[in-house]
C-alpha cells in the first residue's frame, strides 16, 4: 500500500473537489428556480459520461499503469470544471457534466485497479475500505466547502467554481510526486505473466468479457451494483432538494449534507472488517435491511434534528454497499481479470447511477419530498431480497 500514498492523496482531493461541484450545481439549479426533475436529468448526464467512458477506459489503464492515467484523467476533470465558470444554462452545465463523469470513471478506474493489485485476498475488505474512508473524507470535505463564500444563502458560487478547479489541479502534485509507480500489465519488464496478460488481444467485445467473469464468479453482483448505482446518485443529487422541500434552510443543507456524509467515512472500516470475517454477502443483506429500515422512518420524519439523524445512519449503511460488492467480486476473479471487472463494475454501477436522479426526481414529482425515500425503500428492499437469495444458493 504504501507505493499507492501519492495516488490515494491525489484522489482525496479530487474527490473533495467533485462533491463540492455536484451540489453546487444542484443548488444552483434551485436558485434559479428549477424543478427538481430538471436536477435530476442534469446530474443523469454524470452518470451517462461515467457509462461511456467505462466502456473503454479499461484497456488504456491496464496499458498505462494507475498513476499516469489518474493525472491524465485529472486534467481532464479540470478542464471541464473551467466551463462552469463561462457558462450558467441547464444545458450546456448537462454537457459538462458529461465530461466530468467521462473524465471520472477513469480516474475510479484507475484507483481501484490500484487497490486491489496492491493486496492480497485476506487484506481486501479493509483496503478498501481504507479506500472508500478516503472517498468519504473527501466527499464531507467538500460539503464543508460550500461555506467559504455564503454559497448556501445566496446561491451564488463563482469563488466555490475558481476553488473546485484548484482542488483538481492540486490532487495532480501528490501522484506526481509521492510513492513509487506500479509497473502497468503491459511493461516488457513485468515478467511472463503479464507478458501473456499483454498478448491478448484488446477487442470491442471486452466489456462483454467483464459481464461474463462477473456472471461466472458473483452472478449477482451486477443487479447488486446497479442498486448502489441508483442509491448514491439519487442521494447525491436529490437530498439537496428533499432538504430544501421539507423546510431546510439553504444555509443549512451543506451543513447537514457535510455532517451526514461523515457517517459514510466512519462506517467503511467496521463494515470492511465485518464483511472479511462474517462474509460479503451476510454484510450485503444486512446493512440492505437496516438501510431500507431508515428509508422508511425518511418518508416520514420532518423533525430537523430526528432527519439529520436518520440521514447519517442511511449515509453510514447505504455507502459501504459498493465497497462490499467489489470485495466480494475481486475475492473471485483472477489478478489478471481484475482492471477488467473493476472497469466492468464501474459500469454497471454508473448504469444505476444515471437512473437514480431521474427515477427519484419522478418519485418526488408524484409523492412529494418523501418520494425520495421512497424510491430508496424499494431498492433497499430490492437488495435485501437479492442477498438472501445468494446465502440461500
Amino acid at each position: 500500500m504504501r507505493s499507492l500514498i501519492g495516488l490515494l492523496s491525489g484522489y482525496t482531493l479530487l474527490i473533495c473537489g467533485n462533491s463540492l461541484l455536484t451540489t453546487l450545481v444542484s443548488l444552483r439549479m434551485l436558485h434559479v428556480e428549477r424543478s427538481a426533475l430538471d436536477v435530476g436529468l442534469v446530474q443523469s448526464c454524470y452518470y451517462l459520461g461515467f457509462i461511456g467512458g467505462a466502456l473503454g477506459l479499461g484497456p488504456l489503464v491496464e496499458r498505462i499503469g494507475p498513476q499516469r492515467a489518474f493525472i491524465g484523467f485529472a486534467a481532464l476533470t479540470a478542464l471541464a470544471a473551467l466551463g462552469y465558470l463561462s457558462f450558467d444554462t441547464p444545458g450546456a452545465w448537462a454537457a459538462l457534466r458529461l465530461l466530468t463523469g467521462f473524465s471520472m470513471v477513469g480516474v475510479f478506474t484507475s484507483i481501484e485497479s490500484g487497490v486491489n493489485g496492491a493486496v492480497p485476498n485476506g487484506q481486501r475488505g479493509r483496503a478498501f475500505a481504507l479506500y472508500l474512508v478516503l472517498t468519504y473524507l473527501g466527499v464531507s470535505a467538500g460539503q464543508f466547502l460550500l461555506g467559504l463564500s455564503g454559497m448556501g444563502s445566496a446561491g451564488n458560487g463563482d469563488f466555490e467554481r475558481v476553488f473546485v478547479n484548484a482542488l483538481f489541479v492540486g490532487a495532480l502534485i501528490p501522484v506526481a510526486l509521492i510513492g513509487d509507480w506500479q509497473v502497468p500489465l503491459s511493461s516488457p519488464a513485468s515478467g511472463a505473466t503479464r507478458a501473456s496478460a499483454l498478448a491478448t488481444p484488446k477487442r470491442p467485445g471486452l466489456l462483454l468479457d467483464g459481464l461474463h467473469e462477473l456472471r461466472r464468479a458473483a452472478p449477482r453482483s451486477v443487479p447488486a451494483c446497479i442498486g448502489a448505482g441508483l442509491l448514491s446518485s439519487a442521494f447525491y443529487a436529490l437530498t439537496p432538494v428533499y432538504l430544501e422541500r421539507i423546510g431546510f434552510p439553504a444555509a443549512d443543507i451543506s451543513r447537514a449534507m457535510g455532517i451526514v456524509l461523515i457517517g459514510a467515512l466512519l462506517s467503511q472500516w467496521p463494515v470492511g472488517r465485518l464483511s472479511d470475517r462474517l462474509g460479503r454477502r451476510t454484510t450485503l443483506g444486512a446493512v440492505a435491511a437496516s438501510s431500507a429500515v431508515l428509508a422508511a422512518a425518511l418518508i416520514v420524519v420532518r423533525v430537523p434534528l430526528a432527519v439529520d439523524i436518520l440521514l447519517f445512519l442511511y449515509v453510514a449503511l447505504t455507502f459501504t454497499l459498493y465497497g462490499v460488492i467489489v470485495s466480494d467480486v475481486n475475492d473471485r476473479v483472477d489478478q489478471s481479470v481484475r482492471v477488467k471487472t473493476s472497469a466492468t463494475l464501474l459500469l454497471v454501477f454508473s448504469i444505476g447511477g444515471a437512473a437514480g436522479p431521474t427515477v427519484g426526481s419522478l418519485f418526488m414529482r408524484v409523492l412529494g419530498a418523501g418520494g425520495l425515500y421512497v424510491f430508496s425503500l424499494t431498492v433497499t428492499l430490492g437488495l435485501a431480497a437479492l442477498s438472501r437469495a445468494r446465502v440461500a444458493r
